[in-house]
């Protein structure tokens, strides 16, 4: 229920977002607010206010985005075998830890690269080696459970 409601919400949230006003054209412009003598741009319209910023309906958008994504993964795991769902549980955790290191590891490399003596500073390329094989191990570890999962379904 929760992921219906989430999806609802949503869907309409994208909806508000992806409104695009009608242009107008041709004979459809409203004359009871055209100023004759005008010298600006102007399109036979008032002015219409923007009453508040899109940007907390993006956040909003992308948090309801990921409440749907962990309660699909729920629903997986809730309606697996008892062995496919401590699988999908590992994988969901591996998932979530790679992006998280994926996210960090770019982060690092801006402000690594951003110094202008980044080739002096050892620490600071050992960090990022050492973040980009955590990251390839995680990698592997994912498509480890991926295959496992895979076992699991054809038996």
């Amino acid at each position: 229920m929760d992921l219906l409601v989430a999806q609802g919400e949503r869907d309409q949230l994208r909806r508000v977002l992806s409104y695009q006003p009608v242009v107008i054209s041709g004979g459809n412009v409203d004359l009871r607010n055209f100023k004759p003598g005008y010298s600006g741009l102007y399109l036979g319209a008032p002015p219409m206010l923007e009453t508040h910023s899109p940007v907390p309906a993006r956040v909003t958008a992308v948090s309801l985005d990921e409440k749907i994504a962990s309660l699909k993964r729920a629903l997986i795991i809730a309606c697996s075998s008892p062995e496919d769902a401590r699988i999908h549980e590992k994988l969901d955790l591996a998932e979530q830890e790679l992006n998280l290191l994926q996210r960090e590891f770019v982060l690092d490399q801006d402000a690594y690269y951003s110094r202008t003596d980044y080739a002096q500073d050892a620490a600071g390329k050992a960090r990022l080696d050492a973040e980009l094989h955590q990251t390839q191990n995680l990698k592997s570890e994912i498509e480890r459970l991926k295959s496992e999962l895979a076992k699991t379904k054809v038996n």
